[in-house]
């Protein structure tokens, strides 16, 4: 069973917030901010004005997950709450948020991500102990209510939320209130308070129906989080997060180590209790290892110093720890955002050989010399896909990518000449230009769902 969890304090920044500041700053980090964008592309509502305005958070998740109504995602209000949350006999998370802070709506698509992907690791099960569902509900492991507290003070009222702790993450199950998390917390804690959270309501509801006695919140824990300690790993995340977006390097770089080196002596212990092997393991093994916090969290730890890397101008390292994140963790870019957001942007800088205190978009654009010097205006506008993705601009930067690649046959003798690609080159599915490398790497940071992704990939099919 899940435990009760005080936080000290409610932070005002998690990981992809601290990971992007960092990436964006232009004087003490690495990724500079692009100038005039806004006003030159007017045409494209930005994803960072949309997800910080007080557009319905509910809007803005869907279009991050990229469907009309993310499953397992529903808006509690007065007239639903009876029916939504109520009667549910599902586990239910209630997050309370506020929709006008861009940092807690960039925490709910995490949270939204992370239950999303259990519902669909857990469906089977699901569908096996949670049989009499019926309708939306059917098949799902978890749900997730989304309460924004400015409109539904009232629920907010009812449950006793500080404003001082948005966003608020509650557990319950049949209206029983068993945990709780407060602030912004790193990807690989949610992670992990969600996946214990699903097995916890699964074993419950079999032993209800197996007629055994139901274990409440007050006589003890069953199953647990690695979270435990004051000082572990999720807590030095936390803080090394905020350190990096302060531009505070030096101290992130230390706090991300010792997390670091906290995360792998407890997921090699971890290993050791389960017993693990490295050449031969069970798939029971490897899932419960996936869903250990702390092997997530030296991914996500490895990512923060590849960040400190890039800070530091230290790019030849940064590129190292990010390929070795890629052998290591070849799953970490699809279960943690976090990480999937730093290692496709470092990438992408070598992909495009973007240099980041020269190259923002204002500068970029001002090259249009394709008749006279398709080399450099190739380069120039794979960089500017690149700056596109680095101001969040994702379908700007698609549509960038598209124009390059439908026009890669006419250029083709003269990138060979330039030496872009290969002499040999010829173009195929398979072949690999800088120009779709940029687009799959887009694709792989938005996830395989989002709507900009599948937009772009319908874009790409006649030329690929």
């Amino acid at each position: 069973m899940l435990r009760k969890l005080s936080l000290r304090g409610a932070f005002s920044s998690g990981t992809f917030v601290a990971l992007s500041c960092a990436m964006r700053s232009s004087t003490a980090c690495c990724f500079g901010t692009m100038g005039t964008y806004n006003t030159a592309t007017s045409r494209h509502v930005s994803e960072a004005t949309y997800y910080s305005s007080s557009t319905h958070v509910v809007t803005a998740v869907r279009r991050y997950v990229g469907q009309a109504a993310p499953v397992g995602v529903v808006e509690l209000n007065q007239r639903n709450i009876r029916t939504e949350f109520e009667e549910c006999k599902l586990p239910v998370l209630l997050l309370f948020h506020i929709a006008n802070n861009p940092d807690v709506v960039e925490y709910t698509k995490h949270v939204v991500h992370q239950v999303r992907e259990a519902n669909r690791r857990f469906q089977q099960s699901a569908l096996d102990v949670f049989s009499d569902e019926k309708g939306a509900d059917r098949g799902l492991a978890l749900k997730l209510c989304l309460i924004d507290c400015q409109k539904e003070h009232l629920i907010a009222e009812r449950y006793h939320i500080n404003p001082h702790q948005f966003p608020m993450m509650m557990f319950t199950m049949n209206k029983e209130n068993l945990d709780k998390l407060s602030g912004i917390v790193p990807e690989v804690q949610v992670k992990e308070a969600v996946d214990a959270f699903v097995e916890y309501g699964l074993k419950r509801r079999k032993d209800e129906k197996e007629g055994k006695p139901a274990e409440n919140a007050a006589k003890g824990a069953t199953i647990g989080r690695s979270d435990n300690d004051e000082e572990n790993a999720m807590t030095l995340l936390q803080v090394a997060h905020q350190k990096l977006r302060v531009k505070e390097i030096v101290k992130a770089q230390e706090l991300y180590e010792k997390a670091l080196t906290k995360a792998t002596a407890a997921t090699e212990q971890f290993k050791n209790t389960i017993g693990f092997d490295r050449k031969k393991q069970t798939n029971e093994q490897w899932t419960k290892l996936r869903q250990f916090g702390n092997y997530n969290a030296i991914a996500q730890s490895m990512s923060g110093l590849a960040m400190c890397e890039m800070a530091k101008r230290n790019y030849s390292k940064g590129l190292e720890i990010v390929t070795s994140i890629r052998e290591m963790f070849p799953h970490a870019t699809k279960d943690l955002r976090d990480v999937a957001e730093a290692v496709v942007r470092i990438e992408l800088i070598f992909v495009a050989k973007f240099d980041l205190d020269k190259d923002n978009y204002v500068t970029l654009l001002k090259y249009e010399n394709l008749q006279n010097d398709p080399v450099t205006f190739y380069e120039q506008h794979v960089k500017l896909a690149v700056a596109h993705v680095l101001d969040k601009k994702h379908r700007a930067a698609i549509i960038e990518c598209v124009k390059l690649i439908r026009a890669e046959p006419k250029l083709l003798p003269a990138l060979k000449a330039g030496g872009v690609v290969e002499e040999d080159c010829v173009l195929s599915n398979n072949v690999s230009t800088p120009a779709r490398r940029v687009a799959f790497l887009i694709f792989e940071v938005l996830g395989a769902h989002h709507d900009t992704t599948l937009e772009g990939r319908k874009m790409l099919e006649p030329y690929l």
